[in-house]
């Protein structure tokens, strides 16, 4: 049997009042206790999109360009040439 373990944390943060007014509004809207929920999701995104721009441009515009086999056989051929450097 395997038992999965969630952990939360209760944290403050501060919120100015009109942006509270719309977190509870949104939480009425679609029937949640809390707007908790709200706000992790919102995280989620934030972070998600935050990685993102932090690669560049070019690489962004490279990812899904190479086929699995081409993937294994540029990174092996990598791997392989750094195991020729000296130093």
């Amino acid at each position: 049997m395997h038992v999965l373990y969630i952990y939360t944390m209760r944290t403050t943060i501060e919120i100015p009042a009109s942006l509270r007014q719309k977190l509870v509004s949104e939480a009425a809207r679609q029937n949640l206790k809390g707007f908790s929920p709200i706000i992790v999701n919102a995280l989620k995104e934030y972070f998600e999109h935050h990685a993102l721009s932090q690669t560049p441009a070019g690489l962004r515009a490279l990812r899904g360009c190479l086929s699995e086999e081409e993937y294994r056989l540029s990174k092996d051929l990598i791997e392989a040439g750094r195991g020729e450097w000296k130093m």
